[in-house]
């Protein structure tokens, strides 16, 4: 499935049969000359988006979402104005209107760069699950790694900038591992009590950097 493509998501749902157990929405892009900023917006949040509420319907009573988000997107609070707007949009030609005229770029980790703010409007959407719960009974949740290492980690450090990167060798990479044990641990039906919630996974270093930057470290 191309994610970034609503006429491959409606042929991937089509697939797919009824009385799934759950979902975990993994695939993504990193920021590169190979996705461009509205790329990256639609693979890594309207096209997941897509995806899972045209699939909700082929989940069981019970059953759970797992959203990977990213610990650059945890710094969502300082950009309500635009997520808000960002959210609303539901048609694919707006995506790139709302592209050019926010300058979306990506380079940097800023609220307007396109990996963190995709990551951070993943964030606010999955906080939305519960009234999913009251629809179809299934509950949603995400995870907010930071570096992982994976093939695609290059990309982030050199699209970050060298503070960044620096940062995020200093904090080390996680296993793909790692970050799958707590993904696993959403989907489990055993905590079904944890709905609507993001768990950040990158050792504490990004929170206490959000934070820090509020000053109440």
């Amino acid at each position: 499935m191309d994610q970034s493509d609503p006429a491959s998501i409606d042929a991937a749902v089509a697939k797919l049969p009824d009385g799934l157990d759950g979902l975990m929405n993994i695939a993504g892009v990193a920021p590169s000359p190979k996705s461009p900023p509205a790329v990256v917006l639609k693979t890594n949040f309207y096209g997941l988006r897509a995806f899972t509420r045209k699939l909700l319907g082929k989940i069981s009573q019970g059953g759970a979402i797992v959203n990977m988000s990213s610990g650059a997107g945890l710094g969502w609070p300082q950009n309500i104005p635009l997520l808000r707007e960002a959210l609303a949009i539901d048609d694919w030609d707006s995506i790139d209107e709302f592209v050019t005229r926010h300058q979306i770029h990506n380079d940097g980790i800023g609220n307007q760069a396109a990996y963190p703010l995709s990551k951070q409007l993943l964030i606010v959407w999955t906080a939305t699950a519960y009234p999913i719960w009251k629809q179809a009974g299934v509950r949603m949740n995400a995870v907010a790694p930071g570096a992982v290492s994976t093939p695609i980690l290059d990309d982030f450090l050199i699209a970050f900038g060298k503070e960044s990167a620096e940062r995020m060798r200093a904090i080390g990479a996680s296993s793909a591992e790692d970050i799958a044990k707590i993904a696993r641990l959403l989907l489990d039906p055993t905590y079904e009590w944890i709905n609507g919630t993001t768990i950040p996974a990158e050792r504490g270093a990004i929170t206490y950097g959000g934070i820090s930057k509020m000053g109440l470290s």
